[in-house]
């Protein structure tokens, strides 16, 4: 029974009514995909060589901070119903130094699982979905659990461990929700009004970073309600 713990099929449905009605989880999240895309004009969207290397991998880290921010604000929306976007970002630049830590540790496994995986061939991708699925739970655990950045990896892989059937669940809506995202974004592109090529390729990935951040809240909001019900009872 204590696998069941966190199981709650209603809280994917809930999860949307609460982010329609608070908006403010997505704005950090949206603000970081709006940095992403200046810096791949910037750049031509190019990660080639240590300077882009490095850009992908601070725009990366700087994403899951923004997930963590979104995790802290989604938080406080599931216990009061409202939650305030000032006392979110307080909290999240206050654990700021934790959820970076958590990020840098969860990029870097992820990393070494896609270099493990060009090795295997076939197996990447169940590499890289074990891995993700061990530390789905890593920047929850840092933002609103009051677990120091360098424990956020080991909580998270005994959390999914103890608590396999909710974390499954958790993992598959998240990818769902987050590719859904992706495979809209084209359909946005027709309705642009004539323009410049340019022009119309950054206005269609300014709405991509907007699509994507509402995904982004989404996720936030069922991976912190599930990481808090299987680490401290529904609240």
């Amino acid at each position: 029974m204590q696998q069941l713990r966190g199981l709650d099929l209603m809280l994917y449905v809930r999860a949307m009514a609460l982010l329609a009605r608070n908006p403010s989880i997505i704005v950090v999240p949206l603000l970081m995909g709006v940095v992403g895309v200046f810096v791949g004009q910037i750049g031509g969207g190019s990660g080639a060589g240590i300077i882009g290397g490095i850009t992908q991998l601070l725009i990366i880290v700087l994403n899951l901070f923004a997930f963590g921010a979104a995790c802290i604000i989604a938080d406080a929306a599931w216990r009061r119903g409202r939650a305030s976007f000032d006392d979110g970002w307080n909290e999240a630049r206050r654990k700021g130094g934790d959820i970076l830590t958590a990020a840098m540790g969860f990029t870097f496994v992820i990393y070494l699982a896609q270099f493990a995986g060009t090795l295997i061939g076939a197996l990447a991708n169940v590499l890289l979905a074990v891995a993700f699925y061990f530390l789905i739970y890593t920047i929850p655990a840092a933002a609103v659990g009051g677990v120091p950045g360098g424990a956020a990896l080991q909580i998270s892989i005994e959390r999914a461990r103890h608590f396999p059937l909710p974390t499954v669940v958790v993992a598959i809506v998240s990818v769902a929700a987050y590719l859904l995202a992706t495979l809209l974004m084209p359909y946005f592109t027709p309705l642009l009004p004539p323009s410049s090529f340019a022009s119309m390729t950054l206005i269609a990935a300014l709405i991509g970073a907007v699509v994507q951040s509402i995904a982004v809240g989404y996720i936030a909001l069922i991976v912190t309600k599930t990481y808090a019900d299987i680490s401290f009872g529904r609240r």
